[in-house]
């Protein structure tokens, strides 16, 4: 039997699901964005749901109460805020804020071009420069002075962009680690240390940095090329790395910029701009515009080099074959036949270097020269001091004088020899008296000469290593005479035979010909020569010879 309990619930059942119903059509509406719905009403009927499903599970119709009060708290609010907000202020901020993010993505717009536009011009700047210092570049591969004329039209063109005072071009030299001026223009006031014995006139200090060679450490050159980067000095009084000369007024620094030279990534010179402290001192746009023609003068330095390179090496290819054909010229075309005498002589010349002769010299009953000569350098250079010294001992020779006094004729004709082609030789003069079987030998540089002892079966290196001819025309010579008997072997050669290499590095050295010429000894000289050809051709293999190999061999029968 149902009583009015049993109904009093369902008034909370049917809020419940009213509210329930409430919050689903909420949700599809802004799911399916038909409509604005604020967030406020998904909260109020949300709590209205559960303040109403928990009432009537528990029975505390109190709770009912409480959850509207809640709920109209939440909404009031809300609703006071829509009812005094006007919309069209609102909708006119929104229109301000949009159109000010507009004009700001307009603005961006705008400085992003300007920027683009800038990079552009900049590289078409680069562009033209390289085109126009490539084509200039052609213009040079046909003179003497290639490189000097380049840098010259370079300085020039730098000096210009750059409204430089001054301009200095260093080139390193990788032998001497030191960087040398190329190429020097107008007033560039030096930012180094000047010789403290250098008296401070304009004409003095120009000339001192018009020939002036840096190391790479200890002046602001070597310092800046070292680094390897561009440096912009706006105020050099201020820098510590310029050192202020003072207190005359051409003296006194400005501003520099210095821009390194680059072939790939090394660094192989320095540019240097200058002006004058009473001039306007560089700005940022010129610094860019000197690092950038320094960057167009790398890029056309390389090909440069290269054309340089090829005609040093065709030059010395050409020279060296003219050099070696004459070389062959000057070796005697068959060994004479001397009473009491066996000779063999062994000569393999490399490739256009031209450095070894060798002479027999009958001259008369008591003296026959032999000469063995190793002339330092190669090709054409080689082949005229060889001449020079060649022509000197063979009208020598024919005097009474001693070895050491026509070694010091032949150094004394040489040195006078003003040229700069260098004349150094090393020579080994014996000179034989074959009355009486006695040597006077004497030699100057690294040729060797050894005596193998029949009596004693032993060989030893006679001769003592001297600095060549050629460096000095006060330099003494000695003679060294011996005593020779039958069987005994004199026998000299160039350091190019004993310093052949073999395919493992390894050179030929004084032992294994030694040893070749104790193992032969009973052999005549020629076959001693050729047994010391063959066990050197076996010993090097395919190892490439960068230095002629030459062997004379004298025999006492």
């Amino acid at each position: 039997m149902f009583t009015i309990d049993s109904f009093i619930n369902v008034p909370l059942y049917i809020a419940a699901g009213i509210c329930a119903l409430l919050i689903l059509f909420l949700l599809i509406i802004k799911l399916r964005n038909k409509a604005k719905i604020s967030l406020v009403f998904l909260i109020s009927a949300g709590i209205m749901f559960l303040g109403t499903i928990y009432s009537t599970f528990k029975g505390y119709y109190s709770y009912i109460v409480f959850t509207i009060i809640l709920s109209e708290i939440i909404l009031l609010p809300y609703l006071i805020i829509k009812a005094f907000i006007n919309p069209e202020k609102i909708e006119e901020k929104k229109a301000a804020k949009k159109a000010a993010e507009i004009n700001a993505s307009r603005d961006n717009d705008m400085v992003n071009r300007a920027v683009i536009q800038q990079i552009e011009e900049k590289n078409q700047r680069y562009i033209e420069i390289n085109r126009n210092l490539i084509a200039k570049l052609s213009t040079f591969f046909t003179n003497n002075n290639s490189m000097e004329n380049f840098l010259e039209y370079c300085n020039d063109l730098m000096t210009e962009k750059v409204r430089a005072d001054g301009c200095i071009f260093l080139i390193a030299d990788d032998y001497d680690n030191t960087l040398a001026v190329k190429s020097f223009k107008g007033a560039f006031p030096p930012p180094y240390k000047l010789p403290e014995d250098l008296p401070h006139k304009p004409i003095r200090v120009e000339t001192n940095l018009r020939f002036a060679q840096f190391p790479l450490q200890d002046n602001i050159f070597g310092q800046i090329f070292t680094e390897g980067q561009p440096v912009l000095i706006t105020d050099s009084v201020k820098d510590p790395r310029v050192y202020q000369n003072g207190p005359e007024e051409f003296l006194r620094c400005g501003s520099y910029i210095f821009a390194p030279i680059k072939q790939v990534d090394s660094v192989v010179g320095l540019v240097g701009l200058a002006r004058k402290p009473e001039s306007e001192k560089f700005t940022k746009d010129e610094f860019d515009t000197a690092v950038m023609l320094a960057e167009a003068v790398s890029t056309a330095i390389k090909p440069l080099y290269s054309f340089l390179d090829y005609a040093e090496h065709t030059e010395l290819n050409k020279g060296g074959s003219i050099a070696s054909k004459y070389q062959k010229d000057m070796l005697p075309a068959k060994l004479p036949v001397i009473p009491g005498l066996s000779i063999g002589c062994y000569s393999n010349p490399a490739e256009n270097v031209c450095g070894d002769y060798y002479d027999i010299l009958v001259s008369r009953k008591d003296r026959i020269s032999f000469v063995m000569a190793d002339i330092a350098g190669k090709g054409m250079n080689s082949l005229i001091v060889m001449i020079m010294i060649r022509a000197i001992l063979r009208l020598a020779v024919h005097t009474a004088q001693s070895a050491s006094t026509i070694m010091s004729w032949a150094n004394r004709g040489i040195c006078l020899e003003s040229s700069k082609i260098d004349h150094f030789a090393s020579i080994a003069l014996i000179n034989y008296d074959a009355t009486t079987k006695e040597a006077e030998i004497s030699t100057c540089g690294n040729n060797p000469v050894f005596h193998y002892s029949a009596s004693e079966g032993t060989i030893k290196q006679i001769s003592v290593p001297t600095e060549p001819m050629g460096v000095t025309k006060d330099t003494v010579f000695t003679n060294l005479p011996i005593k020779l008997n039958s069987g005994d072997i004199i026998a000299t050669c160039t350091d190019g035979l004993l310093e052949s290499l073999n395919e493992n590095g390894v050179q030929y050295s004084i032992e294994n010909l030694k040893k070749v010429i104790v193992k032969n000894a009973g052999a005549a000289a020629k076959d001693i020569s050729n047994r010391v050809k063959d066990d050197l051709k076996k010993y090097c293999g395919t190892a490439q010879q960068y230095d002629d190999q030459s062997l004379l061999v004298i025999k006492i029968q």
